[in-house]
């Protein structure tokens, strides 16, 4: 799946991040969502930038700042998308941490390496998200290439299930 991502070009994350983002916006629970945490993309992901500028003009918009030794993240508020700079992995995070409790939260967008259509996700192997979201009530989003989505894929009793799962082709919201 890295491989294959790793292949996309600009034009087609361009386009598929285009589709994902107005499949996003068009879903009840992003539209009754007060406060959103939005992943910052990386690594040829689908863009997630045109969604927290949307966030931030009319959300609390909160990103995830991965702490490497514990593997953890913490949700952090931020005002504007000029507020960070390069974290963890090179992947961008708020200068200043303004920390969000995970209750306060009604959406966050997940990241993954794989999806299925059971709602299973397959991380990138440190368990950070499989961490944050054990508590997390809210409504779950995974967003991937649709290539990514796989009908099956194997997981244990600790990996979260999403709720819902966006690519550039569908929405799954019915596992």
């Amino acid at each position: 799946m890295k491989a294959k991502r790793r292949g996309l070009t600009k034009e087609t994350i361009d386009e598929n991040s285009r589709r994902i983002t107005e499949l996003l916006f068009s879903t009840p629970e992003f539209k009754s969502a007060h406060t959103v945490m939005v992943y910052m993309s990386s690594f040829k992901e689908p863009s997630t930038d045109v969604i927290l500028r949307r966030v931030l003009s009319e959300k609390h918009a909160v990103i995830p700042v991965s702490d490497t030794d514990t593997h953890t993240v913490t949700p952090s508020y931020i005002s504007s998308e000029h507020d960070m700079l390069r974290g963890a992995y090179g992947i961008r995070e708020p200068k200043v941490i303004v920390p969000a409790e995970l209750s306060d939260i009604d959406m966050i967008l997940v990241p993954g390496i794989a999806f299925d259509s059971r709602g299973a996700r397959i991380g990138f192997g440190e368990g950070y998200y499989d961490r944050l979201l054990v508590d997390f009530r809210g409504t779950k989003v995974g967003i991937c290439h649709d290539f990514q989505l796989l009908p099956k894929i194997p997981s244990l009793p600790h990996d979260s299930r999403m709720d819902i799962i966006i690519t550039e082709k569908r929405i799954l919201n019915d596992f």
